[in-house]
């Protein structure tokens, strides 16, 4: 893979005044009424809340007090995989309001589109495939296709839109996963309100038994799956530390985008009976331990641009001004390897104790979030404040 270090030019080209791209008044990542993408966004959005809820009006309706009884389960079950997530950025690249759009997104429109879409590819699956295969393969080849281009389609519009802030593989890596994170919140909610009539003592242990297996295996689920073909979002739109030809970044969004789109179809192929227990263990094993090789390209990608912004920070004197000591070993490893962060907390607890730990875990998250803000100087979000 050839690749050749960004210019100075390049790694300046978010300094300008924000004004001069959106006018006075709108200094803000993702509020960009003059561009035709973000008007996109709304109008895919603004179309897809009303069709997804005419969509399920009926289900839902049929299964309200059963779906109301476990919504807890859903909250839980947002909140707990949003943590996984935040977990997976150690370097605190998120960017919290971007990240709510992305749900809303995901809750949204590849929803409404894979709900017109399903019914003709499992019909198409059907008839191309031989008789009786086509029923048992029709999920494992219509939901990946159906539902993985809608998912992408959002992950690309709002890097777009918020190309400003959004920079790096890490934050493809965010708000893809974000993105499947509303719609699988979404499609286990609409399991559940389909399976309630299905258990014969009552429609709540019909719902409430389908959104418990549901929730559990929803680690290797549709969050995953975007999260790995967002990283491959960003490679296409030249989103990254080091420059790369057309075709490279091509050619690596269409490979993870396969590799997405891969995952879910393992995940939707049928398997025995007999033993579908130890393949969905398998399924599991396989899809985490590929999102965490993707993981660690983008949090390497990550470290090559924390290495450029803590250079800035130092040449630039942001020391005093952001009241860190930009030469304590034990803060700065925190734009590290996970090797060197713990090393450095361990350095801090042996030289002032529990107490010396729990303060260089606060100047780490300062000192993280200010080379965060060094890629948005010039941008008028979130950047750093004026050395004294």
């Amino acid at each position: 893979m050839s690749s050749t270090p960004a210019s100075p030019a390049r790694r300046d080209l978010a300094v300008q005044d924000p004004t001069s791209l959106d006018g006075p008044g709108y200094k803000h990542e993702f509020f960009r009424p003059r561009s035709a993408v973000w008007w996109l966004f709304c109008i895919l959005v603004g179309l897809g809340g009303p069709g997804v809820i005419l969509a399920v009006a009926k289900s839902f309706t049929a299964a309200k007090e059963p779906l109301l009884a476990i919504a807890p389960i859903f909250a839980v079950t947002l909140a707990l995989f949003a943590v996984v997530v935040l977990w997976a950025d150690p370097y605190r690249a998120r960017r919290p309001w971007i990240l709510t759009l992305a749900v809303v997104y995901g809750a949204t429109v590849p929803t409404w589109l894979a709900l017109h879409a399903n019914e003709h590819l499992f019909a198409l699956t059907a008839k191309l495939l031989p008789a009786g295969v086509g029923a048992d393969w029709g999920a494992a080849v219509a939901g990946p296709t159906s539902e993985e281009w809608g998912k992408t389609l959002g992950v690309v519009i709002i890097m777009l839109v918020a190309s400003r802030t959004l920079r790096r593989p890490m934050h493809g890596l965010l708000v893809g996963a974000f993105v499947g994170l509303g719609f699988q919140i979404l499609e286990n909610v609409s399991y559940a309100a389909n399976n309630a009539p299905s258990n014969a003592n009552d429609d709540f242990t019909g719902a409430f038994s389908v959104t418990l297996l549901r929730s559990a295996i929803g680690i290797s689920s549709h969050w995953l799956y975007t999260a790995i073909i967002g990283v491959g979002v960003a490679f296409l739109l030249g989103r990254t530390v080091k420059r790369h030809s057309v075709i490279v970044r091509t050619a690596t969004f269409v490979g993870f985008f396969l590799l997405g789109w891969g995952m879910h179809f393992l995940w939707n192929a049928p398997s025995p009976e007999e033993a579908a227990a130890v393949l969905m263990l398998v399924k599991i094993v396989i899809t985490i331990t590929i999102f965490i090789l993707v993981a660690r390209l983008a949090w390497s990608e990550e470290r090559r641009y924390l290495a450029q912004a803590a250079t800035g920070l130092r040449e630039g004197g942001w020391g005093p001004t952001l009241d860190l000591d930009l030469a304590d070993g034990t803060v700065t490893s925190a734009a590290g390897t996970r090797k060197e962060r713990r090393k450095g907390l361990k350095e801090a607890r042996k030289s002032g104790g529990r107490g010396r730990k729990k303060t260089v875990k606060t100047l780490r998250e300062r000192y993280l979030d200010a080379l965060q803000a060094w890629g948005r100087r010039g941008t008028g979000v979130d950047e750093l404040p004026t050395v004294s």
